[in-house]
């Protein structure tokens, strides 16, 4: 129940001019007035479950270090993935990772390591 109630709220949200506030304070009275209260706490449990999922699906580009970030941005936006800033992984050693949705571009060192490897190997 209480997921439903989160989509619904989430997709109301969604709409162009739309005013949380008075959502919120719609949800509020709908629930009281069916006696539901106590599905408000996993209502916003619910909430944060599909912001979260929400952030993991959003494009990233993770770069090893500041000064490659214009550059990682660049060649990912060339290779279809777009964002307006990067973020400094530091398990990186050099180069970049960009992920949209399910597709990852890695063009880290440690690929081309791993990559090296396996043409020295076969």
């Amino acid at each position: 129940m209480e997921k439903f109630y989160a989509q619904a709220l989430e997709r109301l949200a969604a709409k162009e001019g739309a005013d949380e506030k008075g959502l919120v304070t719609q949800l509020m009275a709908q629930l009281k007035a069916s006696g539901r209260m106590k599905l408000l706490p996993g209502i916003l449990r619910e909430l944060k479950t599909i912001e979260a999922r929400r952030e993991k699906l959003m494009p990233a580009v993770e770069v090893a270090s500041e000064k490659e970030g214009k550059e990682a941005m660049a060649q990912a936006k060339a290779a279809g993935i777009e964002v307006h800033e990067v973020t400094v992984n530091h398990a990186l050693i050099k180069g970049w990772r960009a992920r949209s949705g399910s597709t990852l571009i890695d063009r880290s060192a440690k690929r081309g390591l791993i990559d090296l490897y396996r043409k020295v190997t076969s």
